[in-house]
């Protein structure tokens, strides 16, 4: 009888051991179960979050409905692959993956999380070459050209924009040219209400001109002076420089250079005077801008003082 009973007790003790060790197992795989899900939810983020941050410009002009896939690693050896989809004009589909184990005998999480970005692109109202709510003097042997054509080297610009004027004033201002001016543009000098509407500078559709200083690459105090604004690549890699100014590559080469793909927003808290050099985006200028030989800028310019432009070369 004692023999049954230690052997009942050996056979209980048994089972009892069996059930804790397949409830702890299962904890354990449940436990590292949700820890892979949870780097696949984290790696499929940080797919999503990259993106913007990482994004080429040259994928802009991406045809509707062509793809591009972006690989990243995430951290504790999960990765995540994010498809994009062009879907409009302005608009891109994204899926990001994320996976997290399949080492060892560990099974493979994944998550799968999407959004869609839209660029935000200001609707800035070009009204004319130049645009002006005061008075206007062009002096010197100087060119004013609002017919569209794209900057020499620049193939993938699509088809030119309608003409815009040469110059475009309000009614209560006056437009005043001196020595060997060229006007040229639909028609060569505008008289616009509009010229004279704050809006008109200030105001870019779902954009203005705060949020485009809130936003840019690069903050120049007032009174700045910059000579030689020009490039700057280290290791073929285009370098975001505030001093020495890199703003960009606006003369395109074959094959093309690194940073002409680089549009800065660059945005001047006061007067800037500009000596030598080229780049391209766009400029903010607070107060009085000053361009002294030179200088050449593919973009837009926005200055809320006066511009002079003084010497030869300026573009």
């Amino acid at each position: 009888m004692a023999l049954l009973m230690a052997l009942g007790a050996i056979v209980i003790i048994g089972v009892m051991i069996g059930g804790i060790v397949f409830v702890s197992t299962q904890d354990y795989r449940i436990g590292g179960n949700t820890v892979r899900q949870t780097r696949a939810a984290a790696a499929a983020e940080l797919g999503l979050n990259r993106l913007p941050q990482d994004w080429n410009l040259a994928d802009n002009r991406r045809p509707v409905g062509d793809t591009l896939t972006k690989t990243y690693t995430a951290p504790r050896g999960a990765s995540v692959k994010v498809t994009v989809t062009k879907v409009s004009g302005v608009s891109f589909w994204a899926v990001s993956e994320g996976t997290a184990g399949a080492q060892g005998s560990q099974a493979t999480a994944r998550r799968r999380y999407a959004t869609l970005f839209k660029l935000d692109m200001p609707q800035m109202n070009f009204m004319g070459a130049i645009t002006t709510q005061g008075n206007t003097t062009v002096s010197g042997n100087v060119t004013v050209n609002g017919n569209d054509a794209p900057p020499a080297g620049w193939a993938a610009c699509g088809a030119t924009a309608p003409p815009v004027a040469g110059a475009a004033i309000s009614p209560t201002t006056t437009a005043t040219v001196n020595g060997s001016v060229t006007l040229s543009g639909s028609p060569p000098v505008l008289t616009s209400p509009a010229a004279g509407d704050t809006n008109t500078y200030f105001n870019y559709g779902n954009s203005n001109y705060q949020s485009l200083a809130a936003a840019a690459t690069m903050t120049y105090a007032g009174g700045s002076l910059l000579n030689g604004v020009g490039p700057l690549v280290v290791g073929g890699v285009c370098q975001a420089s505030v001093n020495p100014p890199n703003w960009g590559e606006p003369t395109h080469a074959a094959p093309a250079t690194a940073c002409e793909s680089y549009f800065p927003i660059i945005h001047a808290l006061g007067d800037l005077k500009v000596t030598t050099g080229r780049g391209q985006g766009i400029l903010l200028v607070d107060g009085d801008f000053t361009v002294a030989g030179n200088f050449t800028f593919d973009g837009a310019v926005i200055v809320r003082g006066g511009l002079k432009m003084s010497g030869t070369g300026n573009k």
